[in-house]
């Protein structure tokens, strides 16, 4: 039963990102365009709008920074025994360095938690992640990244079944009682992964790993910006649903 509520929220999830919801309301409007062409209409334009506002570098700048605000550099005097790298993404290629394999943001959040762990020494390295159907789980190949940029394999422990940033907190707990924890993700996830970890009875001292918004927007219509509002909206419907289930 977990596993099937698991792809319904991630796929009702997806749906309800910008594009994916753009597609939809646009083919409403084809739907309704003979019986109701005045509704028809409203649709197509509330999709064109929604479309043009969220891949709109202004628009989305605002809608991130209401997931990002608040959330500060990791000072690097702060003493901490375990650094927590939470599960993003990699492709799966043959024949390459693990380093390669990681998405961008799997690159950001490696690279701030190994300059904590720089600072910490004696600290252990935590990296989560499943294999989502591919043939190695995500925390094998931070495991291997981090190895490949010179961590000690003995100071990394991996948890290759963790699913979701939920998953990941109630895992890791056990292993957290009493230590000081760096929690390293993107700024955007920070507020929701936070609450999750407090939740299993851990607390943590937050280290952003990647900000996706700018104080000053340039006027371009893109990707770029149609990504950042896709973040604001998966971090919006998270916390969302986080809160249902407290």
């Amino acid at each position: 039963m977990g596993i099937i509520l698991f792809y319904i929220k991630k796929t009702v999830g997806m749906m309800l990102m910008p594009i994916p919801l753009t597609l939809l309301i646009m083919c409403l409007s084809l739907l309704l365009m003979r019986k109701r062409p005045k509704t028809a209409k409203f649709f197509l334009f509330c999709g064109i709008l929604l479309l043009g506002l969220t891949s709109w570098n202004p628009m989305a700048d605002r809608l991130i920074s209401t997931v990002e605000k608040d959330m500060y550099i990791f000072d690097i005097k702060k003493p901490v025994d375990v650094v927590i790298v939470l599960g993003s993404g990699h492709k799966d290629l043959n024949n390459t360095p693990a380093v390669m394999k990681l998405g961008s943001s799997a690159l950001f959040r490696l690279e701030e938690g190994l300059r904590i762990l720089s600072a910490n020494p004696n600290a252990t390295l935590f990296v989560s992640g499943y294999s989502g159907g591919m043939s190695e789980s995500h925390a094998v190949v931070m495991r291997n990244a981090a190895i490949e940029l010179g961590v000690s394999p003995n100071k990394i422990r991996t948890f290759p079944l963790a699913k979701d940033t939920q998953d990941e907190a109630y895992s890791m707990a056990p292993y957290l009682k009493g230590k000081r924890v760096a929690l390293v993700t993107e700024a955007s996830h920070l507020k929701r992964a936070t609450i999750f970890f407090k939740q299993a009875g851990i607390n943590t001292i937050p280290a952003p790993a990647m900000y996706l918004g700018s104080e000053k927007s340039d006027w371009q219509l893109n990707a770029n910006a149609s990504y950042k509002s896709e973040r604001a909206f998966y971090e919006w419907l998270g916390r969302t649903w986080q809160w249902i289930k407290e």
